[in-house]
């Protein structure tokens, strides 16, 4: 589906895709979301052994190793759409192409926020999804980008961004998440696909001034989707094997117990650690 040139570093964006290739991608992107979504929350699928091993052959050897996803905190979006920009690489704001192919619009506003339009495309993507879908996306700014993210974030998303198969430094578009409306978050969180990498980060928990997730006014076990988070003794406890470094626990925490450590030796396929920091 995709061509691309990235230099041997994968520092920067450097993607060439035909433009018939990106034309065709960018108009039918929402019906892949509308089939994966289908498929994750047909049940009859997994109730047969036959059903079950072609969808998971599908998911695992087709869809998943094609669009890969990882997870990034509001500061790391910030650093890089501002290095985005400044290297003129094209970020269009969008309408979210989960929504779009399950026809899930949610009505009027969030905070005066429209919480449909959260998907960010960038590069020839970018340019495919503004020639296609005009009426849907438009131009946009990292300024913008960057108040959206920490928006999002504020309100319960994980930040995601997203690639082509293996290419280092393929950076394909970014998008705010929530299990509702994201199809890959839900099939990840109903289906246990890996979806994702990790981020940067991970979150630990320091226990003495963590008041525990039953009394906490933000609760930060109900704000973890992937499910990275317990409670022992009254409380928060951090598996870092399961933490994807959303941020949603050290970013919010009210007590400051939680923090973020980085990962040692990590790199994501698709954000290099220069793109941002």
């Amino acid at each position: 589906m995709f061509f691309a040139h990235v230099d041997s570093r994968g520092f920067r964006l450097h993607s060439r895709i035909p433009f018939p290739l990106d034309i065709i991608g960018s108009r039918y992107e929402h019906v892949l979301m509308k089939l994966l979504g289908m498929m994750t929350d047909a049940e009859w699928i997994y109730r047969h052994r036959l059903s079950y091993w072609a969808v998971d052959k599908l998911a695992n050897q087709v869809v998943i190793p094609l669009i890969h996803g990882e997870v990034m905190t509001p500061r790391e979006i910030e650093h890089m759409v501002y290095r985005l920009e400044g290297e003129g690489h094209t970020m269009a704001l969008g309408i979210c192409e989960c929504r779009h192919g399950e026809n899930n619009m949610e009505q009027g506003l969030v905070d005066g926020c429209d919480p449909n339009y959260t998907c960010v495309m960038i590069g020839d993507w970018g340019k495919g999804h503004l020639y296609t879908y005009p009426q849907h996306y438009r131009h946009t700014t990292a300024g913008e980008l960057a108040e959206r993210a920490r928006f999002w974030h504020d309100r319960g998303c994980v930040l995601t961004g997203w690639g082509c198969n293996t290419i280092h430094g393929f950076l394909a578009s970014y998008c705010h998440c929530r299990p509702d409306h994201c199809v890959p978050l839900r099939n990840q969180i109903k289906r246990g696909n890996k979806v994702f990498y990790h981020g940067y980060n991970y979150a630990v928990v320091e226990p003495g001034p963590c008041v525990g997730p039953a009394e906490c006014s933000f609760n930060c076990l109900s704000h973890c989707y992937f499910g990275a988070i317990e409670e022992r003794e009254g409380k928060a406890f951090v598996d870092p094997s399961r933490c994807y470094g959303c941020g949603q626990c050290f970013v919010h925490c009210p007590t400051g117990a939680s923090r973020a450590v980085r990962r040692e030796d990590y790199e994501m396929p698709y954000c290099a650690p220069d793109l941002l920091r």
